[in-house]
């Protein structure tokens, strides 16, 4: 089970249904950077932007490039942490994808 870790920008994510690894992208700063990274919050979701391809996703066939399709935001099991009144991102946080894959936040930074 994931320890409960800050996300940071970089971090890896894991697609149940992708073949490869992605990173989150955190493109701007909510008001809270460690080590010079940006903090993740829970509206950094948006397919193109903050998350991108896991390579080829297994759910189609035949396999096609995957396209992530993300229409809500991570599912987050503490809402206690906030930055500017939106809730911090931590490493137990989940992603559905309507491609039917969950995404998952990698301990590896």
């Amino acid at each position: 089970m994931n320890k409960k870790i800050q996300v940071l920008d970089g971090f890896c994510l894991k697609c149940t249904m992708g073949s490869s690894e992605s990173r989150i992208k955190v493109p701007i700063c909510h008001g809270a950077c460690i080590s010079g990274r940006n903090q993740a919050i829970v509206s950094d979701y948006k397919s193109g932007v903050h998350i991108t391809s896991f390579g080829t996703c297994s759910k189609m066939t035949p396999s096609e490039p995957c396209n992530p399709v993300i229409l809500t935001p991570w599912l987050i099991e503490d809402k206690n942490y906030k930055i500017n009144g939106e809730a911090v991102l931590f490493t137990t946080s989940i992603l559905s994808c309507a491609c039917g894959g969950i995404i998952r936040v990698s301990e590896k930074p």
